[in-house]
Order: structure tokens, then sequence, then C-alpha cells
């Protein structure tokens, strides 16, 4: 049988990691929603004639655009799976705790 303290401690080191990679998704969501925007908005202008560009500012808008949507709905769906293992280490954690039976200590 396991250490249930190292397992404990394992577990607080992977969840610990799990937020970090989780925190990593949430700066790149902003960044695609912030390249999705930039994109999107060039894109308008440069079909409603108030800025003409070329050819190539179209094509940069539109990958901006639709590169944003794909970072987003990518990292959206891995930051969900990443919090649902987050939440799985969680309630392991709290069953190893409560399995120690653990007593209060007192100060008069």
């Amino acid at each position: 049988m396991s250490d249930p303290q190292q397992e404990i401690a394992d577990l607080e080191a992977e969840i610990d990691a799990l937020s970090c990679a989780a925190d990593r998704c949430r700066k790149v969501i902003a960044l695609s929603k912030a390249a999705t925007g930039a994109g999107g908005l060039l894109l308008v202008l440069i079909l409603t004639g108030p800025v003409g560009l070329g050819p190539l500012a179209m094509v940069l808008a539109i990958t901006a655009a639709v590169g944003g949507v794909a970072l987003f709905g990518s990292h959206q769906s891995t930051r969900k799976e990443i919090a649902a293992r987050i939440r799985a280490h969680e309630v392991r954690r709290a069953e190893l705790i409560d399995g120690m039976a653990l007593q209060t200590v007192r100060g008069d």
C-alpha cells in the first residue's frame, strides 16, 4: 500500500502543474480573441473600402481571424479537460486526507 502522505504530496504537485497549464491556456485564449477581433476588423475595413491595403493584407486578416478562432476552440476545450483533471485530483486528495483520521488539536 502506498504512503498516503506521499500520494497527497504527488497530487498537490500535479494540481500545481495543471493549474499552470490552465493559466497558459487562459493566456492563449485571450490572445486568440484579440487576433480574431483584429483580423475581423481589418477584413471589414478592407472589404468596405476605407482601407485599401491590397491582397496581402486581406490574406493576413483572414488568417488572423480564422487562426484566432481555431486557437480559441482548441485551448478552450483543453482548459476544460485540465479543469476536470484538477477537480478529480482534488477529490482524491480530500478522500486521502479524510481517510487519515486526523485529530483536531485545541490550543487553550
